[in-house]
């Protein structure tokens, strides 16, 4: 064994090695028990106060730990890494901070609450009209003509069976309540009004089931609805109105509930009492008119109630 640049052995092969710890091996920098160096290695300044041997060996004889010996403990935490010295110092360095994850939540389970899953509602969108198209406009306007000449003929000849065939013939239930408010329309507005005629008319095509009670009623509502500026120009429309809504209730095509709906529809007070008086001045007049008033003598009431 030669010795090597340091003053240290080295071992020629062949020779036989030396395991480190061995007598006659001499001790490097780092190794357990190596003079000048604290218990982490690190090399400390002698002093003459600080006895020679291992620092353990001083701090084990029952001696303080010297000032230098804690100076130089701070003096390695500064040497050393960022951030492994703020672990070392049982604080979180700068460089992990931001960087730990959060704890993990417990279950739910154990802090008793149990999750709800609540169904989202999507409102649902409000319907949108759609606006007629030509061709049901093209419709409408074709009924609307063929309604006023049909009316206008039967006005003309008085032939309840024509006109039931030409009502039959524009094969649109939906639109006879349109035709009920344009035979009113159209009656009173002749010279004499066409009272009676056009209470025949109703009556007759509800007798042949071609006419329902609703389609009836819808029509005097939509007749009622005009009847503010009707009586403008047509002072005595609310009286033969109310002759036509009499006649139609002796034959079962109104009840006075539906009549308590026609006056709501009007807002002159004077027009109200006009039609109503007109009613029942035509069912009293009657026969069976009296049975009836008082088999309805509580809507009757409610109708009186109105003005």
């Amino acid at each position: 064994m030669s010795p090597g640049p340091g003053g240290f052995p080295i071992n020629r092969p062949g020779t036989g090695g030396m395991m480190p710890g061995m007598p006659g091996t001499r001790r490097m920098p780092g190794m357990p028990g190596m003079p000048g160096m604290d218990n982490n290695n690190w090399e400390v300044p002698r002093s003459r106060s600080m006895p020679r041997g291992d620092g353990l060996g001083a701090q084990s004889g029952g001696r303080g730990a010297s000032p230098v010996v804690n100076k130089s403990t701070s003096m390695s935490q500064r040497l050393l890494p960022q951030g492994s010295g703020g672990l070392m110092s049982g604080r979180t360095s700068a460089l992990l901070q931001g960087s730990s994850t959060p704890p993990a939540k417990p279950p739910s389970s154990i802090l008793g609450a149990e999750s709800v899953a609540q169904p989202s509602l999507s409102p649902k969108p409000a319907p949108v009209e759609k606006p007629l198209t030509q061709a049901a406009r093209l419709n409408t306007d074709d009924l609307q003509r063929k309604t006023r000449a049909l009316l206008e003929e039967y006005f003309s000849v008085r032939l309840l069976d024509e006109a039931l065939q030409c009502v039959e013939e524009l094969k649109s239930p939906a639109y006879h309540p349109e035709v009920v408010k344009e035979a009113i329309s159209i009656a009173l507005e002749k010279s004499p009004p066409c009272v009676e005629p056009v209470s025949k008319l109703l009556e007759y095509l509800f007798i042949k089931e071609v006419l329902t009670a609703r389609d009836i009623g819808t029509g005097c509502l939509l007749y009622g609805a005009l009847l503010d500026d009707i009586g403008i120009d047509l002072p005595k429309a609310p009286n033969n109105f109310g002759e036509i809504i009499g006649k139609l209730v002796l034959a079962g095509g109104l009840d006075f509930k539906v009549v308590k709906e026609i006056l709501k529809k009007m807002e002159d007070d004077m027009y109200q009492k006009a039609v109503f008086d007109a009613t029942m001045r035509i069912i009293s007049s009657d026969p069976s008119g009296k049975a009836l008033l008082d088999a309805q003598a509580i809507e009757v009431d409610a109708c009186t109630s109105l003005f």
